[in-house]
């Protein structure tokens, strides 16, 4: 557990961030896998006004999102509204820890911020986050299979392939995985 007054030092696109919500938000937490009794102990009506409105977005409340994963910043005002914040700069990626934490969490309120320097910073609204997922891959979306002069050809959805890199034009291998799956290889 790291109690308020020994938090965690911050990097320069984090202490920038953590400003911009002290100015909009009544209370700004770091938030760690500890820090929930901190919380708890410090905000005891307000902490529980904030678990019920998660409990209201996921079905879950407030002690199951703090695990691994969870966003750098809690933001919560003493209404119970709250915004969960991770900090990404040019040299940061999203871990497999915290992609699994949002996977998992899709209808919490939560934003990832990026932030260059301590002027400026762009956000992504965990509601958008779907666009930036492979959510087709569990098959929810069909596309039409069209038969051109070199074979056939399928539509990609965008966000498919702006993360594979894929441009109008470019070709790719194709595997057979099972029946009914097939494994793209761009390289």
């Amino acid at each position: 557990m790291i109690p308020f007054e020994q938090e965690a030092s911050l990097t320069e696109s984090e202490e920038y961030v953590e400003s911009v919500l002290e100015r909009r938000w009544n209370h700004v937490v770091r938030a760690t896998s500890g820090v929930l009794d901190d919380i708890g102990e410090r905000y005891p009506s307000v902490s529980e006004r904030v678990s019920e409105s998660i409990r209201e977005d996921i079905q879950d409340g407030m002690d199951q999102v703090f695990r691994p994963g969870v966003p750098d910043f809690i933001a919560f005002d003493d209404n119970g509204d709250y915004l969960f914040v991770e900090v990404k700069s040019s040299d940061d990626g999203l871990r497999h820890t915290q992609l699994k934490w949002l996977r998992d969490f899709q209808g919490i309120n939560c934003e990832i911020w990026f932030s260059e320097h301590v002027k400026d910073y762009e956000k992504i609204e965990a509601s958008s986050f779907g666009s930036f997922s492979l959510r087709d891959k569990r098959g929810d979306s069909e596309y039409e299979i069209k038969e051109i002069e070199e074979g056939y050809t399928v539509e990609l959805p965008e966000e498919l392939a702006s993360i594979t890199g894929l441009k109008s034009g470019d070709k790719v291998s194709w595997r057979l995985k099972s029946k009914d799956e097939l494994v793209m290889d761009t390289r």
